[in-house]
């Protein structure tokens, strides 16, 4: 299982960008995610701005912007 963010236009709703996050974090990431059962891992989530924060620190990647979407899914 892979953790990815994924980054839209907000008004177009195309996807710009995607980031992943090293698997390394998965256990940090499950606890930032509040993820407590295996089935939460294979929703799609908004990503709060705190978890934004974080997920930029652990990829060395910006991912905030204006008028973007940013979600975060589990790909196999």
């Amino acid at each position: 299982m892979k953790p990815v963010v994924e980054i839209f236009d907000m008004t177009t709703e195309e996807l710009i960008k995607t980031v992943e996050v090293p698997i390394a974090y998965m256990d940090r990431l499950a606890t930032l995610m509040d993820w407590k059962e295996p089935e939460d891992f294979c929703f799609v989530y908004d990503l709060l701005p705190e978890q934004i924060k974080t997920i930029e620190e652990w990829t060395h990647t910006t991912i905030h912007g204006d008028n973007r979407i940013i979600q975060i899914v589990c790909l196999e």
